[in-house]
């Protein structure tokens, strides 16, 4: 629609056409997703992509209204159309349906246009004739009044104009609302309808899917029944097949077989003849050899009772002798024996060698501390006043005296591994020559064997020949058994033919029994076939109902105008169920065709299979006569069998009387053999007579060397004794010593502990005075005193524990210091501690070392009690203690604990190492 068509319309209903006319205009990618409001809130619509078609049947026309109706388009955009096509080129024209549009304008809308005219030259004069009495304001006089008067009439006039054309323009709007009301009802009726024959497409879609797959099953149907037909012929035919081949491969087998015992009989008939005459023969030598091997046999006997004298004599001059087998068991005995002291001396050396190691490890241990704890007693030991050197010297002497007692046990422990070292040696010296021994009578002992097993391997080999001779009369007896064999066989090979055939006649008949059912099958198959083509056919009528009800339902309804694509999809639709009709009648004659092509090819093969089965009963008559043929030829082996056994007897007799022959010269050889072997007898008897006497020295020397060997044993296990005496004497000894050294160590250590204290207790004294002269009244105010003290200890200096006080002072009290009331409460008097050691492992703990005590009434260590402490403890009146095993003063009080270390205790018996370190909670 062109632009000058719109200009006769009123605002509100041009609006919507304009801006369709601007959306026709451009492409629909460039369709803005919402519309501009236009004057008419009813009319305003949201322009998207799925409103195309809403706008489009807007602008389709009712009967009362007559609107533009387009002739080029129906309305309705197809889907296809929303489809990724190229654009247009012509984009931005108007659409067809505009120039069907009439240029003749509907009446109302002309009279509207009429109107106008004639109201502007009115609107005009009256516009005029406002502005002139504005403009000329000086030119009123008597007229005025009338002038005014026809102003007021004309304007009344023209409003009541106005106002009836508004109410008409109402009217008109109202009618135009109604109608697009009427086309909105009309266009949804329309979408409803579009909606159900898309149900209607859908489902006739989904119908044909149904008869498509209902085709195919029906095709996989026919496949099935044509494979399931050709599947028990091809079966039936191959059992067929295999049942002839089985059966002529068995007559063939039958026959060869039987022509095979018959060529076999005859060689062996002749081979038999030709064995009797070489036993003729052989028997006539043997006679012969059997004569000069009594001969033979005579003199043998003469020489062995010779023999046999001759041994007799040499037993009662030799005298009884120990069997050869009680001598090895003797020498293996000694050789185990020697063996089991060589593996415990060699598990002594281990022994000896993992304890050095252990030893060594323990010396390095001890270097290692002995160098640790000098380091800490540098670090330690700062000189802090005039009396320091003293302590150093102290300090040094018993660091010297300490490294002289480790120095002597590292001296004495070189001195035994040196000892132990020499006593090994000699002892690998005497197992190495043991060992050469023992070899040497191994070989000889493998020499007598190698003898003995060479005379066992001749009377072998003569025992072989025996077992020949026994052979050969037993290949007779086998001839014999294999002819009787042979005659068994072939009654069973004759009685395996009848099987045969009777089962081949069994067979036959399940054959015709399977041929027969078969063929009652054929029916129920073919009525299987004509069920899948009523089946088909009934698909069909159902098909065509629904078709027609579908087009009496579209006939029925007043069809709208539809799209072209969905006609085309219509088309395509029918196209579609003509094809599946023509597929389904096509298929069912197919089916049809192919049921009667089934029907005559089992009637073929049916026929086929009564003309093998002629054949076969053919087949079964010629193997009976032939069977009939082998029934003679059986008899006729019969009779050759009866001859054959008659000349088994004769072979019997002979072979009796030939074996008696053998038996005879048998005997000859054996007395020969027997004369042989005697000689070599002797001969072993000799030679084992001089291994004896070998052997006999051999075993005085090998027991010489065992007395020797366990006389060094026992001087060993003296000396080791002695050794174990020695060092345990030794070790308690330098226990004894050590708990001495310890006794005394601890005792100066308690001293110079309590020395130490008291010095620093009249230091911190001294240094107590000055602030509480100074300051009474603040001491008076401050808590109680520590106990044990009599001034006030500055806030700098912590007290110390109870415990580690009585641990010090051994729970008295010093004589120079008495306590104060605190102390006397407690009986434990509590000394201050000066402020802690930077760098001090056990800060808690007293003091190692202090300063030497001054001159006064402390007494020496040497003037002490056998408690360790000043001034004597009073006698305690608990229970005595049980003694521990680890207590090196059982009967003392344990003395003062202190960071320096203990002397380690060496134990010579056991491998552990010792325990250098103190542990922790001693100082605490």
């Amino acid at each position: 629609m062109a632009w000058w068509c719109l200009d006769g319309l009123p605002g509100g209903l041009a609006e919507p056409w304009r801006e369709l006319w601007r959306l026709g205009s451009q492409p629909l990618h460039c369709i803005p997703p919402s519309s501009p409001p236009t004057r008419n809130g009813r009319d305003c619509r949201n322009l998207r992509r799925e409103n195309i078609d809403d706008w489009t049947q807007n602008l389709e026309t009712s009967s009362d209204v007559e609107m533009f109706r387009p002739s080029g388009s129906t309305g309705l955009i197809p889907p296809s159309h929303f489809q990724a096509r190229p654009l247009p080129t012509l984009s931005r024209m108007a659409p067809t349906w505009v120039s069907d549009i009439p240029l003749v304008q509907p009446p109302a809308h002309q009279d509207v246009s009429e109107k106008r005219p004639d109201q502007r030259p009115q609107m005009i004069m009256w516009e005029q004739d406002v502005s002139g009495n504005v403009q000329e304001p000086g030119r009123r006089g008597r007229s005025v009044e009338l002038e005014g008067s026809q102003a007021l009439s004309q304007q009344a006039e023209l409003i009541s104009r106005q106002l009836r054309e508004l109410r008409r323009l109402e009217e008109e709007v109202r009618v135009l609302r109604e109608t697009s009301l009427q086309q909105k009802m009309r266009l949804e009726a329309q979408a409803m309808e579009l909606e159900a024959l898309a149900r209607a497409e859908k489902a006739g879609r989904a119908e044909a899917e149904g008869l498509r797959a209902a085709l195919a099953g029906a095709e996989v149907v026919r496949k099935n029944l044509e494979e399931g037909s050709q599947r028990d012929l091809e079966e039936v035919k191959r059992l067929h097949q295999e049942q002839l081949s089985s059966l002529t491969q068995a007559h063939q087998e039958a026959l060869s077989s039987l022509t095979s015992k018959a060529e076999g009989l005859e060689k062996s008939l002749n081979s038999l003849e030709t064995r009797r005459a070489g036993e003729a023969k052989e028997l006539a030598v043997a006679q012969k050899e059997a004569e000069l091997l009594q001969k033979q046999l005579s003199k043998a006997q003469e020489d062995l009772e010779a023999q046999v004298t001759l041994v007799e004599n040499l037993r009662r001059y030799v005298g009884e002798q120990v069997p050869p087998e009680v001598q090895s068991q003797t020498w293996e005995s000694e050789r185990q024996e020697l063996l089991e002291t060589v593996q415990h001396l060699q598990e002594d050396r281990d022994g000896l060698h993992t304890t050095m190691e252990l030893l060594q490890v323990r010396v390095q241990s001890l270097m290692h501390i002995l160098a640790m704890q000098e380091e800490e007693l540098a670090r330690k030991v700062q000189p802090s006043d005039s009396l320091e050197p003293e302590f150093t010297r102290k300090c040094q002497s018993l660091l010297k005296r300490w490294r002289d007692k480790v120095f002597a046990l590292m001296v004495q422990l070189k001195a035994q591994e040196l000892e132990h070292r020499g006593c090994v040696e000699q002892l690998k010296g005497q197992v190495a020559e043991l060992q050469e021994r023992v070899v040497a009578q191994s070989q000889e002992q493998a020499i007598l064997q190698r003898s003995l097993q060479d005379k066992a391997a001749e009377v072998e080999v003569e025992r072989m020949g025996a077992k020949a001779l026994q052979i050969e009369l037993n290949r007779a007896q086998e001839a014999q058994r294999r002819r009787q064999q042979h005659t068994a066989t072939a009654e069973e090979q004759l009685k395996l033919v009848a099987n045969s055939v009777s089962s081949f006649q069994t067979w036959l008949q399940s054959t015709v029994a399977d041929m027969e059912r078969a063929t009652t099958r054929l029916p129920s198959l073919s009525s299987r076939v004509s069920y899948a083509v009523r089946r088909v056919h009934t698909i069909r009528g159902l098909m065509a109902r629904k078709l027609a009800l579908v087009q009496l339902r579209q006939e029925s309804c007043p069809q709208p105008p539809l799209a072209t694509d969905v006609s085309l999809e219509l088309e395509q639709l029918r196209e579609e169920r003509n094809r599946l009709d023509t597929e389904l009648q096509l298929s069912a004659h197919i089916i049809q065709r192919e049921v009667g092509q089934a029907r005559e090819q089992g009637e073929a093969e049916r026929q086929q299979l009564s003309k093998v089965a002629q054949q076969l009963e053919q087949e079964l008559q010629r193997t009976q006569e032939s069977l009939a043929s082998v029934g003679l030829q059986l008899e006729a082996a019969r009779q050759g069998q009866q001859e054959s056994t008659q000349e088994a007897a004769s072979l019997r007799q002979e072979l009796t009387q030939q074996q008696e022959i053998y038996g005879q010269a048998l005997q000859e050889k054996v007395a020969e053999v027997e004369t042989r072997l005697r000689e070599q007898l002797l001969e072993t008897e000799r030679r084992l007579n001089e291994a004896r006497r070998e052997h006999g020295k051999a075993v005085v020397s090998l027991r010489q060397m065992q007395r020797k060997a366990t006389r060094e044993k026992e001087r060993n296990q003296e000396l080791r004794r002695l050794q174990d005496e020695a060092r345990k004497e030794e070790g308690l000894r330098l226990t004894q010593r050590l708990q001495e050294l310890e006794r005394d160590k601890n005792l100066m250590l308690a001293t110079l502990q309590q020395e130490g204290l008291l010095s620093r207790y009249k230091q911190q004294r001294l240094l107590a005075v000055l602030p509480s002269l100074l300051d009474k009244g603040k001491s008076m105010e401050s808590g109680p005193r520590a106990p044990g003290s009599s001034a006030r200890v500055p806030p700098a200096v912590a007290p110390t524990s109870r415990e580690s006080i009585k641990g010090i002072s051994g729970n008295g009290d010093h004589p120079s210091h008495p306590p104060t009331e605190a102390g006397e409460e407690d009986g434990s008097p509590t000394l201050p501690q000066g402020p802690p050691i930077p760098g001090d492992p056990w800060p808690g703990a007293p003091p190692l070392f202090e300063d030497p005590p001054p001159p006064g009434p402390s007494r020496p260590w040497r003037d002490l009690p056998e408690s360790g402490v000043w001034p004597p403890e009073p006698p305690r009146t608990d229970p005595p203690q049980p003694p521990r095993p680890d207590d090196p003063w059982p009967a003392g009080p344990q003395p003062p604990e202190h960071p320096w270390p203990p002397a380690p205790e060496v134990d010579h018996g056991s491998q552990e190492e010792p325990d250098l370190d103190p542990p922790r909670e001693e100082y605490r």
